[in-house]
């Protein structure tokens, strides 16, 4: 049994509303009108007809609608359906500093690790949209392109520092025009980049612009570190000396970042020990909704039936517009659900021969659809798609289009003649020279055809080695005659044949000597394949171990593979003729 649903029921409180125009209506219709309380019985039945009474009573039908209209806007409903969500395609791009200053702890427990913990608190707050990550010091290197896996990001946090670049310096710019190319390979809009960094020395506000202008994204600042600074830890012990052999203590100029950041309509915020800097930071910065949206969630929801209800008040009001109305719906409810000749008479009407063949062909009807059009192209194309392909090479042919002596070719190619359908392709080619599939139709064309030239030769050959074999038969005939008189001779011999008979017997038992040896040779030479086949299976079958050995090893040391990714990519880029800028260290 089904329930029923309503999935706007608030509304039903609209009912007891019109009650009391219902009972108007109803009323209305009992007394109103009735005038044989004002007129003689006698005379009210030749001043009021019958029909018209009835028509007056199928205007009040329009009341009762009420009730069904406000019952079919409470949305009845017997079954849910599956409908997909659209996934927000908000598209971040986090850069970080990595720049030997990163490794003060004016930020404890150091810069470095301060913003880490921050791109952690950035992730959780990302249940949707797509996250990417570069890095930078002397030059920019991507760390994950961008993905709705967040949990890579957070695998290779732990072997983000310093110490992985292979050039030191601060490059900001070339971080920022790298993001950028993120997002438009991604094809997504509005995308936001998050720079988080304590200091932006010899920043190029114009280049930046660019990047950012390119890709329509948005730029969101967060500083790390003070402006009194702190001396650079090295991993070996001590801190970090300029070439005067002084402590380095780099502190962050907040002026400058300011500065950049208002000549680029970007956010800044400080690190704080919350998470109101990032909230502040990404607030109102979601992308908009493209066509590669994730729809792979889905929910459920009511099917609205109301508008059924809809229909049938509307049919209810159709006697206040136009006497008659009832009875012309009537009438189109009939051509609505009259049979296909009907149908097909009505589409005849209305209908070019063109566009009558094209529904027969569509429908499969090929042979009719070709007695149908008036269009050659589209008759040759009927007669083609029905198998007959001389019909079709005949209508194709009446044009002189390229692309009708194309058709016409693979008619006639079809249908057995390639030197003409040969010919025809050249024409065709002549009128478009670079028409490839012309260009290899033609060549496959003419491969068959000599095939068929080669095969008729062969034929012809075979024919006179059959003569040369008659001949043969002929002369084997005579040679008969006189083996009959060398019996005799054959006879005298006898003795000298049994002397010879038994030689074959030796001779017999050689061949089964040389078919073990060979056998033997055989069985030899099988298991050497086997043991060299077996042998290289070993050696793959090792390497497939050390492989998977090596790859185990590979998440116990990210900060490995990212410092021979980064090495291997700068060489890349001073090899094309990139030099790096040596004048800021750190």
């Amino acid at each position: 049994m089904m329930d029923i649903h309503l999935i706007r029921p608030e509304l039903l409180w609209l009912l007891p509303a019109i009650l009391p125009l219902l009972l108007i209506a109803w009323r209305r219709q009992v007394h109103g009108g009735d005038w044989s309380k004002a007129i003689d019985s006698d005379l009210l039945p030749h001043l009021i007809s019958e029909e018209g009474t009835r028509g007056n009573r199928l205007r009040q039908l329009w009341w009762l609608a009420l009730p069904i209209l406000v019952i079919g806007a409470a949305g009845p409903s017997f079954e849910r359906a599956e409908l997909p969500v659209f996934e927000k395609s908000d598209a971040l791009v986090i850069v970080l500093d990595l720049s030997q200053s990163m490794w003060a702890a004016d930020t404890q427990p150091s810069r470095v690790r301060r913003a880490r913990q921050k791109i952690m608190d950035v992730l959780d707050t990302r249940a949707e949209g797509v996250t990417g990550m570069v890095v930078f010091a002397g030059d920019a290197h991507v760390v994950t392109p961008l993905t709705d896996d967040a949990r890579t990001i957070e695998n290779l946090l732990s072997a983000l520092s310093p110490d992985i670049m292979p050039l030191q310096g601060s490059n900001a710019t070339e971080a920022l025009i790298l993001s950028a190319g993120l997002l438009e390979t991604a094809g997504l809009t509005n995308g936001n980049i998050l720079l988080i960094t304590d200091g932006l020395p010899k920043f190029s506000v114009s280049e930046a612009a660019d990047a950012l202008r390119s890709v329509n994204a948005t730029l969101s600042i967060l500083t790390v570190g003070s402006t009194t600074g702190a001396p650079i830890p090295l991993p070996e012990g001590g801190f970090l000396r300029d070439s005067d052999d002084q402590i380095v203590i780099p502190s962050v100029d907040k002026e400058v970042i300011e500065r950049i950041a208002s000549q680029l309509a970007a956010k800044t915020a400080e690190v704080s020990v919350d998470e109101s800097d990032i909230r502040y930071l990404l607030a109102g910065n979601e992308s908009s909704i493209t066509a590669e949206d994730s729809l792979e969630r889905k929910t459920d929801t009511w099917i609205d039936l109301g508008f059924w209800l809809a229909a049938l008040a509307a049919l209810m009001m159709l006697p206040l517009f136009r006497r008659g109305a009832l009875s012309a719906l009537l009438a189109g409810l009939f051509i609505t659900h009259a049979d296909t000749s009907d149908a097909s008479v009505l589409d005849n009407f209305w209908s070019t021969p063109d566009q009558k063949g094209a529904k027969a062909l569509e429908a499969g009807e090929a042979e009719r659809a070709a007695t149908l059009f008036e269009n050659t192209d589209w008759r040759g194309t009927a007669h083609y798609t029905a198998g007959d392909f001389r019909s079709a090479s005949a209508e194709f042919g009446k044009s002189d289009s390229a692309d009708a002596l194309y058709n016409r070719a693979n008619a006639l190619a079809l249908a057995g003649d390639l030197q003409g359908a040969i010919s025809s392709y050249d024409r065709s080619l002549e009128l478009e020279p670079d028409k490839q599939d012309a260009i290899a139709n033609r060549e496959l064309v003419k491969s068959l055809l000599e095939q068929e030239q080669q095969q008729q030769e062969n034929t012809e050959q075979d024919g006179d080695s059959d003569q040369s074999e008659d001949q043969s038969d002929s002369q084997d005939a005579q040679s008969d005659s006189s083996a009959e008189d060398q019996q005799s001779e054959s006879e005298s011999q006898e003795g000298e044949s049994e002397s010879q008979d038994q030689q074959p017997s030796d001779q017999d038992a050689q061949p089964g000597a040389e078919g073990e040896m060979s056998e033997d040779m055989e069985m030899s030479e099988l298991e050497q394949a086997t043991q060299e086949q077996m042998a290289r299976f070993d050696e793959a079958l090792e390497e497939q171990q050390a492989l998977e050995q090596w790859l185990r090893r590979v998440p116990d040391d990210p900060g490995g593979l990212l410092r021979r990714k980064f090495r291997y990519q700068t060489i890349q880029r001073l090899r094309n003729g990139e030099e790096p800028d040596d004048d800021v260290r750190w």
